[in-house]
């Protein structure tokens, strides 16, 4: 089974380079951040690679074109099973994969290509080099040659410039001599004959030799030269192609510009001049890979040609020759066969697929995808694991029975993951029935439909007539239900906010969904919600932050779960909200000592006491959920390479807390310093760092003697201790209780509380 283990996305909207970062390993991955930071980027970036579909609005400012990666596991061997005859090396390499790496990059028409990557793209590549390197030795081998061929050339016609001045001076003489004749002079007596025709003669001689050797040379190399005028007219044209793709491309680049940085609207381009530039770029690029290919085979043969092979041998050999240096399949042949065999990448839409009120069944048995409502329909019949056939029972009575007990099945399934209750008990069923359209309906009278209802005990509605969050879940659980029994590729199911529209309780039964399916299909998703966020489980969180949280025009980065600690608090909100965080701002801070306590109420108390105390230290107080949680967040926070300590009570289960964390976790001869501390025993709890006057008139509001600790007074009377606290610090927050307003003994506590703090290293 091919399964997603890793992405990387480069040049994709905000994201210049996310890096390789890891899927969890139990098919649940969650993007955490704030809006705009690049979340809902990453799974159009994974979607992308899976189609293949970009437009402009993808584009960065530079306009560099996208490439995304996507690293698979793979069993050993498996590699081999899809391509034959992969030759020794290169099988050798993939027996002993069990990755796969896969990456589709985009040229500037916006088609793209899908390679291979990796560490069998290295392999390829590097015979690519040594194929390259030898084609340039050939090419400066047979430029060398031509050169030389050239110069012979020159060589020779100066040689024949000199026979012809040698055989102008021969007849020059001989005029000269029959002159001398006529004048009835010896022409001995001057000797022009004798040395004239010796000389000249030797001369000539000479010349017709060394002319007679470079004809033969030159006749031994007409095939090179043939071959190097051949190359240079390739060259040429070559040069020429890569001229004119360059300037269509900047035709390309140019439209980019305009609906990018300039946002020019769609109207204002010309459709079809533009189509026409699109083809022009294909068409050239065409015939420019056509005529490099034809230039590499050309210097193969022009390498044995230059041997001394016959024209028609070289040509054989050139397939002889590229099999040595290269393999047969290449990086983008290896990427398209294995591209087939990938998950499949699906984004669900959020409400792209309701369940109708209605719909006829020649629109399901035609698959007519058009009609409201068909897909969900679909999902629907999927999950039941109806067909036609079904309906085709003879008996109405054992249909209607059947489709009973169906519903009763179906509706239990659904209550599994929708654990919303109407009331305190009611909880919502849904129900199919086959009905037949009446007389009233004209052509359609007779022709049978599926009629869809979500019942409860109060109301039998139509789904249109239902809540939005009702419809989403209903619409969410039938897409992935559906998806994970109907396909029988691997799946990777990308969800971008799910939930927004529902009840914290409800979001917690998207997980569950998630939860169900994880072994048949992964599952990415983006959440801004604590509540869908597993805080057991922050090896499944990716933190996606701005590198400039200022500025939307800055880059896009991932952080996995080992560097979450460089996120900024707001990236980390829901994080921070599932521990008990409830205000934004306040956090984990990299910067500062973070102090554990035990719960919100304390958190109010002491967020209160460092406003009053006006405390000039660097602290974020972090809330546990409890005294139990305690443990877990050290662990968080260790693990994130943060400062912090944990400040306790002296309640007894929190003095049991602190041998546990001392003896366990954090031991001083290992961990070289104390990250532990207990109050006082007068203080039980953070409200009795309030005198009992102060806690009276400040927080309960009330006149009733206290003759107890705050904190015991408050277990007694089951008063809302956070609710309490939260007035308490709005209180102060707003000016309406200050420093003034306490008494001798509550500030003597505040400075207490505030040395202990200041003694923490």
């Amino acid at each position: 089974m091919v399964k997603l283990v890793a992405f990387r996305i480069r040049n994709f909207r905000s994201i210049v380079d996310s890096e390789w970062q890891n899927i969890s390993p139990d098919n649940i991955t969650c993007l955490i951040g704030q809006n705009e930071s690049g979340k809902t980027s990453v799974l159009e970036g994974l979607r992308a690679f899976y189609t293949g579909s970009i437009s402009e609005d993808v584009l960065r400012s530079d306009l560099s074109m996208p490439e995304i990666s996507c690293r698979f596991s793979i069993e050993k061997g498996w590699l081999l099973n899809v391509i034959d005859d992969p030759g020794t090396e290169l099988k050798e390499l993939m027996a002993g994969l069990d990755l796969l790496e896969l990456t589709r990059s985009w040229l500037a028409d916006f088609s793209s290509v899908v390679r291979v990557s990796g560490v069998v793209s290295d392999y390829l590549d590097s015979l690519e080099n040594a194929w390259r390197l030898y084609l340039e030795e050939v090419s400066l081998k047979l430029l060398k040659e031509s050169t030389y061929i050239g110069e012979t050339e020159n060589k020779l016609r100066e040689l024949s410039a000199e026979k012809s001045a040698i055989n102008q001076v021969v007849e020059q003489d001989k005029r000269q001599v029959k002159s001398f004749r006529f004048l009835r002079r010896k022409a001995s007596s001057t000797g022009i004959e004798k040395s004239g025709d010796k000389n000249s003669g030797r001369q000539l001689a000479d010349v017709i030799r060394q002319e007679e050797e470079l004809r033969k040379e030159l006749l031994s190399k007409r095939s090179i030269k043939k071959a190097g005028e051949s190359y240079i007219t390739l060259t040429k044209d070559l040069g020429q192609l890569d001229g004119d793709l360059a300037e269509i491309s900047l035709k390309l680049e140019e439209r980019h510009q305009r609906m990018t940085l300039l946002m020019t609207p769609m109207e204002d381009f010309d459709e079809t001049e533009w189509k026409k530039v699109l083809d022009n770029f294909r068409k050239t690029k065409s015939e420019r890979d056509t005529l490099a290919a034809e230039l590499d085979n050309h210097l193969v043969f022009s390498a044995y040609i230059m041997e001394g092979f016959s024209e028609a041998d070289a040509m054989q050999k050139i397939g002889e020759t590229t099999q040595n240096y290269k393999s047969q399949y290449t990086s983008e042949i290896l990427g398209s066969k294995y591209f087939e065999y990938c998950p499949v990448i699906e984004l669900f839409e959020d409400f792209g697929s309701l369940l109708p009120n209605r719909i006829d069944m020649e629109d399901i048995i035609t698959g007519n995808e058009e009609v409201e409502g068909y897909k969900a329909a679909r999902n629907f019949l999927t999950i039941a694991r109806l067909d036609y056939s079904f309906f085709q029972q003879p008996s109405t009575r054992i249909l209607k029975q059947k489709i009973e007990n169906l519903n009763h099945t179906l509706t239990l399934n659904f209550q599994d993951f929708w654990q919303q209750s109407i009331g305190r008990n009611n909880k919502i069923r849904i129900q199919f029935e086959l009905e037949h359209y009446n007389s009233s309906f004209g052509d359609k009278a007779g022709k049978p439909y599926l009629e869809f209802w979500i019942k409860d005990e109060g109301e039998r509605l139509y789904p249109k007539q239902r809540s939005r969050g009702v419809r989403w879940f209903l619409s969410f659980y039938l897409e992935l239900k559906a998806a994970a029994s109907r396909n029988k590729k691997s799946m990777v199911l990308l969800v971008d906010e799910p939930g927004v529209s529902l009840h914290a309780r409800a979001q917690e039964d998207v997980l569950k969904v998630f939860e169900d399916i994880k072994e048949r299909i992964q599952v990415v998703y983006t959440t801004h919600s604590p509540h869908l966020v597993d805080i057991n489980k922050l090896h499944r969180v990716l933190a996606v932050q701005r590198d400039d949280i200022e500025s939307l025009k800055s880059n896009t980065r991932i952080l996995d779960p080992l560097r979450l600690s460089s996120a900024t608090p707001d990236t980390l909100t829901p994080l921070q909200s599932i521990m008990g965080n409830p205000f934004a701002g306040q956090g984990f801070s990299p910067g500062s000592l973070n102090l554990i306590v035990n719960d919100i109420g304390t958190f109010y108390m002491l967020s209160a006491i460092l406003l009053v105390s006006e405390y000039k230290g660097e602290v974020s107080l972090i809330p546990s959920t409890d005294v139990s949680s305690i443990p877990l967040m050290c662990n968080i926070l260790l693990g994130w390479g943060l400062r912090f300590a944990v400040m306790l009570f002296a309640n007894d289960e929190e003095k049991q807390m602190e041998e546990f964390l001392k003896q366990n976790m954090f031991r001083i001869e290992i961990t070289g310093g104390d990250r532990v501390f207990r109050m006082k025993d007068k203080f039980l709890n953070a409200e009795d760092l309030l005198s009992t006057l102060d806690f009276k008139n400040h927080v309960i509001e009330s006149r009733e003697g206290i003759t107890v600790q705050n904190s015991v007074y408050m277990i007694d009377k089951e008063l809302p201790r956070n609710f309490l606290l939260s007035k308490f610090l709005a209180a102060v927050k707003s000016g309406a209780i200050g420093a003034r307003d306490l008494d001798e003994e509550t500030h003597d506590n505040i400075s207490y509380f505030t040395t202990v703090l200041t003694n923490i290293k």
